[in-house]
């Protein structure tokens, strides 16, 4: 099998998001009460890129929660587009619903990112 792209290897799944005080599955609550959706896409991976260089996929693999900056930066850059400034994004986020942002930035991320064959054959796909 030949070299898959990056785009042929994007999924385009995001994961719903509330900013607000509504409790459903694979939404966080935040300070404005707006829905987002949190989705890593080109835009978003070329910001990371910009922010962090080749060591993008480094840096997301270290969304756990005890890195803030880390935590505020991507979920900036992947709000970038609805004109948020990262302190704005900053103060929608607190101890309350950090592990529930950390969560769906994870669940985003691995919905961006397609199945190997190992990952398939694991799974039995």
């Amino acid at each position: 099998m030949g070299k898959s792209t990056k785009a042929e290897i994007m999924k385009d799944e995001g994961v719903k998001v509330v900013l607000g005080n509504v409790n459903e599955p694979k939404k966080v609550k935040l300070a404005d009460g707006k829905e987002y959706e949190i989705k890593f896409d080109l835009n978003s991976l070329c910001s990371l890129q910009e922010k962090f260089g080749e060591d993008v996929f480094t840096a997301l693999s270290g969304i756990d929660g005890s890195d803030f900056k880390l935590i505020r930066t991507i979920l900036f850059v992947v709000l970038e587009h609805e004109g948020l400034t990262e302190k704005e994004v900053g103060s929608l986020i607190d101890m309350s619903n950090m592990p529930s942002v950390v969560e769906a930035l994870g669940q985003a991320l691995e919905n961006s990112t397609p199945e190997t064959e190992d990952t398939q054959t694991e799974s039995g796909k």
